[in-house]
Formats: C-alpha cells, structure tokens, sequence
C-alpha cells in the first residue's frame, strides 16, 4: 500500500466526514489564541502535530474509538492538517513527516486557564 496523501480521497472518507462532523472546530483562526476570544482549533492551538495523530487514534470515530487502522490514521491526520495549510495536497504523512511539522502554536502553547484546573505555568526549561 502506498503512503496516504492529505487528499487521498481512496483512503477514509468515511472516517474522514465523520470526523469533521464529530470533531468541532478543526480548522483555521490561527493567530487567536493570544486574543480575548480565543478559538481553540488544530491549526490554532495544537502545539504538536503528532497529538492529533494520537488523538485521532484513540478517539475516533465516536461510534467505535480506536477502530481506524494506521493508514486510516495517517489520512485523516493529512486531510486535517492540510485543511489547515500545515501540509501539502500531495504531500505524504507517515511518523517521520508527522513529526516535521511546525504547528503554529508551537512556541506559543500556554496552559489550561479554568480556574479549577491548578497547573502552574511553566516560564523556563519547559
């Protein structure tokens, strides 16, 4: 089987539309995050690609978490990411090109502001 490209359109579309269904807001309003109406979304608050990965494994679909194969995986996390502008139409993913993308967010990512969540910030060697 050859490497999923972000818009493969052979490999999940299934998955694919059930995720965007599923999912919420999962793309776009980079830049907001620092704003006072901040919209958490992959290609806004993310700080690394591989999460949505992770994420996209063990909870997708919400009918059946962790029934997607890798390829599966792989394709949705390329499809999302290249809705985002982070990865090129006919470019493939796979672990090694995952973990070379730069999220947006990356050297910009802060902590979970609820005030019933008691995180310090960390302010160096983070």
């Amino acid at each position: 089987m050859t490497e999923p490209t972000a818009v493969d359109n052979d490999l999940a579309p299934t998955s694919r539309r059930r995720f965007l269904r599923e999912g919420g807001a999962l793309v776009g309003r980079q830049g907001t995050i620092a704003t006072p109406k901040p919209v958490r979304t992959v290609g806004s608050f993310w700080p690394y690609a591989p999460t949505l990965f992770d994420y996209i494994r063990r909870a997708m679909p919400q009918n059946a978490p962790q029934s997607l194969d890798n390829d599966d995986v792989y394709a949705v996390s390329a499809y999302i990411l290249n809705l985002n502008g982070l990865l090129a139409a006919d470019a493939t993913l796979d672990a090694k090109t995952l973990y070379a993308i730069r999220m947006p967010n990356r050297n910009m990512f802060v902590g979970d502001p609820r005030p019933d969540v008691k995180t310090p910030a960390c302010m160096t060697g983070c």
